[in-house]
């Protein structure tokens, strides 16, 4: 893409040069566009790493979830060899807890691939917006051209 930049930038100079603004606005807009891609791209990229970055982070909760159940469990293990009654207490305790911090994980590992989700569709309405308007951009380039080809045409007739 930054070719196509710099591209741009020539056909843009080279229409100040010459003065042809049909050319000076489609280097303008060949810039734009490259830009537009590039940021695009970017934004993009930078989803796509936050989105791995939020499994990475659920998977070592995951991990650490099931090492705290893991330890809870050898605990009441123990207990219970002591104590038969308060066995049966701690298991419903150490399972609720397991239970709520489990929830509480899930909820924030979907909320943070929720958010990376918009972020992304945001990038991507982005993206479209830009090329939308490098789109438009080019085709009102094309038809200042257009008109300038006509203009010229007729000041041809006229000088003839």
């Amino acid at each position: 893409m930054a070719a196509d930049r710099l591209l741009g930038k020539i056909k843009q100079a080279a229409g100040k040069v010459v003065g042809d603004r049909g050319l000076e606005l489609e280097g303008d807009i060949q810039q734009k566009k490259a830009d537009a891609h590039a940021e695009a791209e970017r934004l993009a990229e930078r989803a796509e790493q936050k989105a791995e970055l939020t499994e990475v982070e659920a998977r070592q909760r995951e991990v650490e979830l099931e090492q705290q159940r893991l330890a809870v469990e050898t605990a009441a293990a123990e207990r219970e060899a002591r104590l038969d009654a308060e066995r049966a207490a701690d298991e419903r305790r150490i399972a609720a807890e397991a239970a709520v911090r489990e929830a509480e994980a899930a909820k924030r590992s979907q909320a943070e691939l929720d958010a990376v989700r918009r972020e992304e569709a945001d990038a991507r309405a982005a993206h479209e917006r830009a090329m939308s308007a490098a789109r438009e951009a080019e085709q009102n380039a094309d038809k200042a051209k257009q008109t300038a080809a006509v203009l010229d045409g007729t000041r041809d007739q006229m000088e003839a």
